[in-house]
């Protein structure tokens, strides 16, 4: 839960803890329920309340032992028959008592169910309502329904009281409520006064020093003492004492605030004046004109504060607008206030009053500089561009779904200059300088908003801004963040509260009239694909039902007879296609939803200044609904109609992202009818899956605004944001991607991806992280900022370096081939020198090296093709030349034989292979690039059929150059040393250089210039850090520190998963953000003593996940290959190693159906290659099929090696396409192994005496080392006697049974 509680008990005392429900805590739960509770509450399903209640709360002591639960829905209990619909509003002013006339929706719930120990229900009780209250600071009131003829538990007595009987269908009930204010009293906010400061300074200094060293020991003093018209002091007081403060001012630089954040929404802060220039800004998401300025009444602050006092009866002064308010550290923005960690200020000095020329010039520069930034998408209603336009569909190389791009990638020519609105009236703002609460009343820091109100009338704003590092406290929370403009290097977050956010009690949520219409008209007038919504709102009010039959449901925000926000949802008709394709059961257990309960959201747009209200809103559409979950597709691309169906929403960062699900690749005609269904298999658009279902409405996420900024699009790095995305509990608001060409497309996988076009899609990275498009070449360290290639700068707070190495264009040695030079002239210096960065390459010399640069090649070897066609006077074409030595260059003679090219036209120069520990690579020699004879020798034999011409051993001398039509150099000859004689003047179309592959120049010299560590590669520490903890570094840009002795190729990282790596990475990163995590933070980094150093820190990690290679080779062969990682040992020596363990191969290369198996010494598959001919296509498995093979132990494959000896598998393509095989394949199978591994390790259940299975066994193994045949015969017995066999065979159907739409081909006990 958001916040912990500690409580004791009289006369067994011992700590307490609030913490939410778990489904694990069913079966306890069920113990503490007696008689008493069934009476009160009936026969209760405790999974099922679990999931569907919006707030579940248990309570346990410190070894986590349940002594109480309670479960909170928004609604009555369906049984009880009370009203229709769930719309208990509406029921509840017909009882005519007063006070419930002040219940809300939004400011209420009912208890369903409490249960406790016998002896602790007083103290469980109230600590339970003290942990709800403060978890959800909009709730002022609890009510509970217990049958008249029920008599109320003690504790529940003690804390509700009766308000109601009455009749109804159900049956005679009495309704209790329970008021905020009895348990959480409001905070008296006052003006401040100077004997306040004794009282205030030890909370200011136990947070942080830095305001007493900067302003002196009696700043307090002085600020309370300088209050005037335009300053105000505050404090909060509860028990005669002062609690906490806050410094108001209404001096706010707002042409520095306009220039750095995104506040076109909100009006940029001014007034409205008759010289506002905004006739071009017409794209802004939601219209502030329409609603900051509205008729919303004309909110009087003292009106609003006498609703708040009204609303908790008797109790004067009793909550305002709930929200949380937590502070701790405040932000200290002065001029070197940035490095105050958690201070406890936040001073708009710098960011709103101080701001000087200088401060704005620096902010300009860098938004003039950066020309190709795409901007995330959920921010994206905050920004002022237009989300889309049609033309901007072509602009841009790559197309995506134009409702979710603002930039599309393309020529900076072609980026539309960035109109800025002037705002000419005065300041509609005010700032909150200094704010400081004590930690047990953190939770009600939002009572000073309605005073603070009060001393600005004539404001409607109330800004604050924080360093990245502070973390979000309750306070925060009701405020909106507002995104900084694409660009902007500020070093804060700025965060608005509208004065309409204090009328919590009149946002209303309801069901859409036809009266709306025009409203809804005006609300979404300036957002992307209105047309849509308005379109599908029309259909609401005709007919309920879309075009195709499907139900409709549209539900309004309503504030004071204004529509503020809109909601459309329908029934998700594809709810088995997601269950099967996301891990939504990550956050539901699907068979306690109904399938009529599964929402899907089109449309959800609320006014900017309500946004701290999205989750309301969706609380409210869910009930009202009658829905527990919805559902929300972001599209990749735009390729047919199913995108438009949706418009970006506002509450995006609302919802959870949801990762999706490896999928088995059936062999159709193998299965025939034993195929899952239809819904399953059917082929669908790749989308993100994005969710929010009743739990989450009221689960907070912990909002990381440090902004980590990932310096190369490598596959490392793509895995490092995937982990920091899918994290549902944390919203990481400033990630950042800083690659030469943005995100990849995953298009080609010539160049090897971890990712295909599909994942990058269903992860949509988009979403989440901001791309710039550029090149790193400075590093400011002590500014913590990179530079850029275009001259601007990029700030950070953690730098994670992931930009690995790259191929090269090679610069010719310059060797005099009329002096017959030799290759043993040359230094390795010389073989991996790259060319002049600083020079212009010839244009059709081309180095590859990510997905543009394919699609060039290709496009450039097509046009060569046609024009060589056309041509009136046909001559030889000169060969393409392929330089470099590795798995690449075949994939790309295949690819331009693919494009048209023949064989004859195709040159192989292999340059010759120095071990070295700078260049990527990964074998410790010349070793054979397949170290697999049987493969090597079929690609040497294809590349002679096809007629490519392959040379060994060439060196790049020279090539010579002419213009061509355009005034370019291009190249026509090129010159090669050998070990022998020179190859001189050999005639070439164009150069394809796949060598040298090594650290970027740029990269490099940014690095060095700073200070940071290099040694042949980025040196870093098993925690991946270097030198400067704020920098770390995975993949082929580094190695580790010589201190670990790991600096073999089996410790490099391209011998590695990039994948498995970039996991690691985030791992390492996590805890620093993740609060769960902080028992993971090594005491290195939490210390700075040398000698607490854990003993991990000494050991470099060790990898698990395969090392996988594919692609197509030449002669049109599919090719794959899976290895364990680390060092690639010589394929012959490692045949002959006693402890090999046994090769099984089927086909034959020469047929192309080579399928090799290697089983090591411990019997399961450490080695597989796959190799097709195009002709036995068909043949050939699914690579995600045949990964899951690996690290598999034999007896799972069926007894694969007994059944290869006994000659019954004669080809392992057809024997893993049989239907035993598909539970191999299926994304839970390893979990379900891990799962057999606990039951064998664990001692039978009910008898803890006797030892495991795998205790038995280590103690034979250490005795005799090899288990005989009689040992393995008394294990047998063991395990059948004790119950195991049957244990695992349950666990084995039970599998089978609840993934049971995946695999259908398996019988089940019943079906015969």
């Amino acid at each position: 839960m958001s916040a912990s509680t500690i409580g004791t008990f009289a006369g067994n005392e011992q700590p307490l803890n609030a913490r939410r429900t778990e489904s694990v805590d069913a079966p306890f739960i069920l113990l503490l329920s007696s008689e008493k509770t069934h009476k009160q509450f009936g026969n209760v399903n405790v999974v099922h309340l679990i999931e569907k209640a919006n707030l579940s709360v248990t309570l346990c002591n410190l070894k986590n032992e349940v002594l109480g639960f309670s479960a909170f829905v928004d609604y009555p209990q369906f049984e009880y028959e009370i009203c229709e619909d769930n719309l208990w509003e509406k029921w509840i002013p017909n009882l005519g008592v007063n006070m419930l006339n002040m219940c809300t929706p939004i400011n209420s719930m009912f208890m369903h169910y409490f249960t406790a120990q016998q002896e602790f229900t007083m103290a469980t009780a109230t600590e339970i309502i003290r942990a709800v209250f403060n978890a959800v600071p909009e709730l002022y009131f609890v009510l509970l329904l217990i049958k008249r003829d029920q008599e109320l538990e003690p504790a529940l007595a003690n804390i509700f009281k009766p308000a109601h009987t009455f009749k109804c269908k159900g049956g005679e009930f009495t309704l209790y409520t329970c008021q905020r204010h009895n348990h959480i009293p409001t905070l008296h906010i006052r003006e401040a006064v100077v004997e306040d400061t004794d009282d205030l300074t030890p909370l200011f200094t136990n947070l942080d020093s830095l305001l007493t060293q900067s302003y002196g020991d009696y700043f307090i003093s002085e600020a309370i003492e300088s209050q005037s018209d335009h300053h105000h002091c505050l404090a909060a007081e509860a028990d005669g004492k002062a609690v906490g403060f806050m410094s108001i001012s209404s001096a706010v630089n707002l042409e520095f605030l306009q220039d750095t954040y995104e506040l076109d929404v909100f009006h940029g802060l001014a007034k409205p004046h008759r010289d506002d220039d905004l006739v071009k800004h017409v794209e802004s998401e939601t219209s502030m004109a329409t609603i900051s300025s509205v008729s919303v009444d004309s909110v009087d602050p003292n009106d609003e504060a006498a609703q708040h006092e009204g609303e908790e009866g008797s109790g004067a002064k009793q909550e305002t607008d709930a929200k949380e308010g937590e502070e701790k550290e405040e932000s200290a923005t002065k001029a070197d206030g940035d490095g105050a960690d958690g201070g406890a200020k936040a001073d708009e000095d710098d960011v709103a009053s101080n701001a000087g020329g200088s401060g704005r010039a620096s902010v300009r520069s860098n938004l003039s500089r950066h020309s190709s930034i795409e901007g995330k998408l959920s921010d994206a209603h905050m920004c002022p561009s237009p989300l889309t336009n049609d033309k901007s569909l072509q602009e841009g190389r790559v197309v995506l779904n134009p409702m979710y791009s603002q930039l599309v990638e393309g020529d900076d020519k072609k980026k539309r200059k960035e109109f800025r609105p002037i705002y000419a009236g005065k300041s509609n703002a005010f700032t909150i300088q200094l704010f400081c609460i004590e930690e047990m009343h953190e939770m009600r820091s939002v009572d000073f908003l309605p005073r603070i109100f009060k001393l600005f009338p004539d404001k409607d704003f109330a800004v604050i801004s924080l360093p990245h590092l502070v973390p979000e406290f309750p306070l925060i929370q009701n405020f909106v963040r507002v995104t900084p403009r694409i660009g902007s290097n500020s070093p804060h977050e700025l965060y608005v509260f509208h004065r309409h956010g204090l009328l919590s009690s009149n946002f209303v949520v309801r069901k859409a009239r036809t009266d709306d219409l025009d409203k809804v008209k005006t609300l979404v007038e300036k957002i992307a694909f209105k047309e849509r919504l308005i379109a599908d709102v029309e259909k609401y009010n005709d007919a309920r039902r879309d075009e195709m039959g499907k139900e409709i449901q549209v539900f309004v925000a309503d504030c004071r007879d204004q529509v503020v926000g809109i909601c459309v949802i329908s029934r998700e008709e594809d709810i088995e296609y997601i269950r099967s394709h996301y891990n939504i059961e990550d956050f539901i257990y699907y068979n306690h939803h109904r399938r009529d309960e599964h929402g899907h959201l089109h449309h959800f747009v609320l006014n900017p200044i309500f946004q701290n209200f999205s989750k309301m809103f969706l609380k409210e559409v869910l009930r009202q609904g009658e829905k527990s979950s919805l559902y929300y597709p972001v599209y990749a691309h735009y390729d047919n109609g199913t995108a438009t169906q949706h418009s970006l929403i506002t509450g995006l960062n609302y919802l959870v992202p949801i990762r999706p699900r490896r999928q088995i690749c059936y062999p159709m005609q193998e299965l025939g009818e034993n195929l899952p269904s239809d819904r399953i298999l059917n082929d669908q658009l790749p989308y993100a899956l994005n969710h929010i279902n009743r739990k989450l409405t009221l689960e907070p996420k912990v909002v990381v605004n440090a902004s980590i900024v990932v310096v190369g699009a490598s596959d490392v790095a793509l895995s490092f944001l995937e982990i920091l995305c899918f994290c549902p509990h944390l919203r990481f608001n400033n990630l950042i991607l800083v690659s030469r060409r943005g995100f990849p497309n995953g298009e080609f996988d010539a160049n090897v991806h971890t990712f295909s076009n599909d994942d990058i899609a269903k992860m949509s990275l988009r979403t989440w992280v901001t791309a710039i498009k550029g090149t790193m070449i400075g590093l400011n360290r002590g500014h913590k900022q990179i530079i850029l290639n275009d001259g601007s700068t990029v700030s950070y707070d953690y730098l994670i370096l992931c930009n690995g190495q790259q191929y090269h264009i090679p610069d010719p040695t310059g060797c005099d081939l009329q002096k017959l030079a030799t290759n043993h002239d040359l230094t390795p210096a010389a073989l991996y020198r790259p060319f002049d960065e600083g020079k212009i390459a010839p244009e059709n010399v081309i180095a590859l090296n990510d997905d543009y640069e394919y699609e060039q090649l290709v496009s450039w070897a097509v046009q060569l093709i046609e024009d060589h066609e056309q041509a009136e006077v046909k001559k030889e074409m000169s060969p393409v030349v392929i330089y470099g030595r590795n798995f690449a260059s075949y994939l790309v003679v295949q690819l331009l034989i693919n494009c048209g090219l023949k064989g004859s036209q195709v040159v192989l120069v292999r340059p010759p292979l120095f071990n070295t520990q700078i260049s990527a690579n990964d074998d410790d020699g010349n070793m054979d690039t397949f170290n697999e004879p049987a493969i090597s020798k079929l690609v040497e034999q294809a590349m002679q059929q096809l007629h490519v011409k392959v040379l060994e051993d060439h060196v790049l001398a020279k090539w010579t150059t002419k213009r061509n039509n355009v005034g370019n150099d291009v190249v026509t000859h090129v010159s090669f040393t050998t070990d022998t004689k020179p190859l001189d003047q050999l005639p070439v179309s164009a150069l394809v250089c796949l060598h040298p592959k090594r650290i970027n120049y740029e990269t490099f010299t940014a690095l060095n210039d700073s200070c940071i560590v290099f040694d042949g590669r980025l040196t870093i520490d098993a925690d991946f850090k270097t030198n400067d903890p704020l920098v770390r570094a995975a993949g082929p840009l580094v190695k580790y520190s010589r201190r670990y002795h790991a600096s073999g190729s089996a410790f490099r990282p391209e011998n590695q998963s990039s994948r498995e790596i970039g996991f690691r990475l985030a791992m390492s990163v996590l805890p620093i953000f993740d609060p769960t995590l902080e028992h993971l933070i090594s005491p290195a980094e939490e210390h700075s003593s040398k000698d607490t150093i854990d003993l991990n820190q000494k050991l470099v990690p060790l990898y698990h996940e395969p090392k996988v290679i594919k692609g197509e080779l030449p002669g049109g062969f599919t090719y794959l290959h899976v290895r364990k990682p680390g060092a690639r040992s010589v394929y012959e020596l490692d045949v002959d190693k006693s402890d090999h363990g046994m090769e099984i191969v089927t086909g034959d290369t020469m047929k192309g159906n080579y399928f090799r198996l290697h089983i090591n010494q411990y019997n399961c598959v450490e080695t597989i290659t796959c190799l097709v001919s195009a002709e036995n296509y068909h043949m050939m498995l699914p690579a995600s099929n045949i990964l899951q093979l690996y690290g598999v132990h034999e007896r799972f494959l069926n007894n694969l090696k007994e059944r290869f000896n006994d000659n019954l598998i004669a080809d392992l393509y057809g024997y893993f396409r049989q239907p035993w095989s598909m539970i191999l394949f299926h994304d839970r199978f390893p979990d379900f192994k891990q799962e057999i591994r606990e039951i064998l390790s664990s001692s039978p259940v009910g008898a803890d005496n006797i030892p495991s299975i795998e205790a038995m066994v280590n103690s034979l193994v250490d005795e005799d080392l090899v288990i005989d045949e009689s040992q393995r015969e008394l294990l047998l017995k063991h395990f059948e006697a004790v119950g195991q066999r049957r244990s695992v065979e349950k666990k084995l159907l039970n599998f089978i049974s609840y993934n049971y739409y995946h695999l259908p081909m398996y019988a089940k006990p019943g079906m015969i």
